[in-house]
């Protein structure tokens, strides 16, 4: 019995009734009360009007309505009752019995017609539960083709939909609208440690947050993978925007742990405003991706509204992504070396790789034109395994000539120290060229280090345990913590090259690098002098106590061509003629 109790519960159906005349109100009751396997729980009203101001307070699963009602008449009675009620069903009972009105119906959105007099309870019930079930399908397609499956929010089709209505109210009512586009900082990193799971379940918390950070009537929606969207209405300054950015920042940053992992949480924020930023979805969302491009570049967690000098940055962009992947393509980039020299013996005991673009339009370029260009486009890692196996195969090339052995330094980029194929890749490099791993030395910044210490620690002696040598690049510049100095297995620091050509008696470059020597020396670790060009930079190197010096006042980074010959010429210098060599007359800087 209870077994039958909660199966006919199961099937009780509300039933909302909008018909005028009393006698066949009664019918549809009687024959409602015939179905056995179901009860229906029915409200009567008898004007449109009423069922309209019910809307609030029902909650139907199903409504029968007559076509011809005293304040409504043919379709208007279906588009009314769809507008008011959109997601319940709507079965058609009438005395016409004609197919053009009938098909009429069903076109402005009911799920059936049934003709007064030709019904019976068994036809009745069947035609609610398929109405309900159709209506269902009907629901469970939009959402599927509105709304984003993870997170539920609406997609970018919804959105538009409600842009337009947005705009449209706005330009009647002489208001603003604010287009957001937020994207989740180092959510890549985070799929990529933590697993994709981890990865989805934090986007929808995200998604979460953000809607609790609005107002009921502004849009949040998924746009795809990590990028957001949210639409706020009858804004039209700044000010007014402002405060909700705010929130929505403030709730991300203070998410910290997903399923028991820790996670930091942040968004970039771009902001645009209708009608000063653009007139359309496309043209906000253009305006606003560029505002939150510059708004990450600034770091995590920041915002920016949109400026017109955007739109210009952003064309030179697309050019240098354009180009840079032809030059990826074309194999347009190449390799220099600059040498590096003893300053005990005046032996060469290695060479730094440094990457040229020879761009077809500009001519050669340093990685100061194009190496950021590389990292923001996605392309650093490929360059970067090149410039690995290219400086591998041309070491080797010098070796085979009879050279003393010396080594080669190769300028590794956080993207790449972030690539959890980094430690195969050094390994295939090594084992396709054969050369031995203590002749390869990778120079990391002290930025790439300490952004993630810890892991940077584990990725470091990993490469240790190759063999390979580890050098901090440009030292003193970044921020570097002596306890995770101690502990990184590192082989040398470099003094970067401001600090070198600002020693003697009228620099401030002196001090500093007596303490990166100092420290060094302290730690076992060679220290190498980057952009020695005077004698006297040379020789307060050398008498601090300085391990190793490269810079113009030895040669210039080289194309194996013009470098080949004088290695041969210089690979047993002595001390005596590294200080008699002149300094080269191009000019100032390293070329790095």
């Amino acid at each position: 019995m209870l077994g039958d109790r909660e199966e006919k519960q199961a099937e009780v159906r509300e039933v909302l009734l909008v018909e005028d005349n009393l006698i066949d109100a009664q019918l549809v009751r009687r024959l409602l009360r015939r179905i056995t396997d179901a009860y229906y729980r029915i409200t009567h009203v008898r004007t449109l009007n009423d069922a309209v101001l019910s809307a609030e307070e029902l909650a139907p699963d199903v409504i029968l309505a007559d076509l011809n009602l005293p304040d409504s008449r043919g379709t208007q009675t279906v588009s009314s009752l769809q507008t008011s009620y959109p997601d319940v069903p709507l079965v058609i009972v009438s005395a016409w019995e004609d197919e053009a009105i009938s098909l009429r119906s069903v076109k402005a959105g009911a799920q059936d017609y049934l003709v007064k007099g030709h019904i019976d309870g068994a036809n009745l019930h069947r035609v609610i539960r398929y109405a309900v079930e159709r209506k269902r399908t009907e629901l469970e397609l939009v959402r599927l083709a509105q709304y984003d499956q993870l997170t539920s929010l609406p997609n970018r089709t919804l959105l538009r939909e409600r842009v337009d209505r947005a705009l449209r109210r706005a330009t009647r009512n002489g208001t603003g609208v604010a287009t957001l586009i937020l994207d989740m900082d180092r959510f890549k990193e985070i799929n990529d440690m933590l697993g994709h799971e981890v990865g989805d379940k934090l986007l929808v918390e995200a998604a979460r947050r953000i809607r609790a950070s609005v107002r009921d009537q502004d849009t949040v929606a998924r746009l795809g993978g990590d990028e957001f969207a949210v639409i706020l209405e009858g804004v039209s300054e700044a000010k007014e925007v402002l405060p909700v950015v705010e929130r929505i920042i403030e709730n991300l940053q203070t998410l910290r742990s997903i399923d028991g992992n820790e996670v930091t949480s942040s968004s970039s924020i771009g902001i645009a405003m209708y009608p000063d930023n653009g007139n359309d979805l496309s043209e906000l969302l253009r305006a606003a991706d560029l505002a939150m491009y510059r708004a990450k570049s600034s770091g995590r967690g920041c915002y920016q509204f949109f400026a017109s000098a955007m739109q210009e940055e952003a064309q030179s962009r697309h050019a240098l992504a354009w180009a840079l992947r032809r030059a990826v393509d074309k194999q347009e980039f190449q390799l220099v070396y600059q040498p590096q020299l003893c300053l005990r013996t005046g032996r060469v005991i290695g060479v730094e790789a440094l990457i040229r673009w020879m761009s077809p339009t500009r001519g050669l370029l340093t990685p100061y034109h194009f190496i950021s260009g590389l990292e923001e486009f996605g392309l650093i890692t490929q360059v970067g395994e090149w410039v690995l196996m290219t400086a591998c195969e041309q070491l080797q090339r010098w070796h085979r000539m009879d050279f003393e052995p010396m080594r080669v330094g190769v300028n590794v980029s956080a993207q790449q120290f972030e690539d959890p194929m980094f430690i195969d890749k050094i390994r295939n490099a090594l084992g396709e060229t054969k050369l031995p791993p203590e002749f390869l030395e990778l120079e990391v910044t002290e930025s790439s280090l300490m952004s993630d210490a810890a892991m940077a620690s584990s990725l470091l002696r990993e490469i240790r345990d190759v063999g390979v040598r580890i050098a901090i690049d440009d030292f003193g510049t970044g921020y570097s913590s002596l306890m995770y100095l101690h502990e990184f297995p590192l082989n040398a620091l470099k003094i970067d090259k401001n600090f070198v050509q600002s020693v003697g008696s009228h620099g401030r470059g002196g001090p500093i690098s007596n303490m990166i020597i100092g420290l060094a020396q302290n730690l076992g670790l060679e220290v190498i002098a980057e952009g020695v060009e005077t004698e006297e930079q040379l020789e307060y190197m050398r008498h601090h106590g300085c391990d190793i010096a490269q810079g113009y006042l030895y040669a210039r980074p080289e194309s194996t061509e013009t470098l080949t010959p004088w290695l041969g010429a210089h690979q047993r210098v002595s001390e005596t003629k590294i200080r008699s060599m002149p300094v080269k007359k191009q000019g100032g800087g390293t070329g790095s």
